[in-house]
């Protein structure tokens, strides 16, 4: 799954003029048709549950891999839509709040807020290191003047926040909203334990000029 940050017709044209890199080996993926429809994702408390249309699907000739093409605003492999992730995430690192509250704010059980809270932890055991060496090539560092004083979770998400900042003065951001910068940063698995520890060749900002 490659996430992007292009509308359903400027993806499908990316990927018939061969723009899109497979995230394998880095060689141009063509069209390969359809991946199917998501399901219907649970939006926030007050909203309505979005409806993500057809993904596209490319093939790389290069390695044989092919790749789902997904929005920038959704996380894989999540029930629920990515702002909605990201309200929790928020209101534990800024607003110390526990699961319970948590629960309470964006409408959904203890249980699930609980389990994207442990998510976060291991996520940041895993990746962080990455995520700081990734800023530092991006001359980011000075956004985080305190780096390494805060909890790994809350650190974090200022890492991410400021990875994303620092991507989008490197290549433009195309009015790209914060998060999904962050999303694209994370191989579209924002928190998620999918995320392999191996990384994509260098920092993949895809289809985000």
């Amino acid at each position: 799954m490659i996430s992007v940050a292009k509308s359903f017709d400027e993806c499908r044209a990316a990927l018939r003029s061969r723009e899109i890199s497979c995230s394998s080996c880095g060689n141009p993926l063509r069209p390969r048709g359809f991946a199917g429809t998501l399901r219907k994702l649970r939006g926030a408390p007050g909203c309505p549950d979005a409806r993500p249309g057809p993904r596209l699907r490319g093939q790389c000739d290069h390695c044989g891999t092919s790749h789902v093409l997904q929005p920038a605003g959704l996380a894989a492999y999540r029930s629920d839509v990515l702002p909605v992730l990201v309200r929790a995430l928020l209101a534990h690192v800024l607003g110390g709040m526990g699961a319970t509250r948590i629960a309470v704010l964006v409408g959904r059980p203890v249980r699930t807020v609980r389990g994207w809270l442990a998510q976060a932890r291991v996520f940041a055991a895993r990746h962080l290191p990455a995520f700081t060496v990734m800023l530092e090539d991006l001359g980011g560092q000075d956004l985080v003047p305190r780096i390494g004083e805060n909890g790994p979770v809350t650190e974090l998400a200022v890492v991410l926040r400021a990875l994303g900042e620092s991507a989008a003065k490197r290549w433009g951001d195309a009015a790209i909203p914060e998060w999904e910068r962050v999303n694209l940063i994370c191989r579209g698995r924002f928190l998620s334990p999918s995320l392999p520890v191996s990384f994509y060749h260098g920092l993949v900002y895809p289809v985000a000029e």
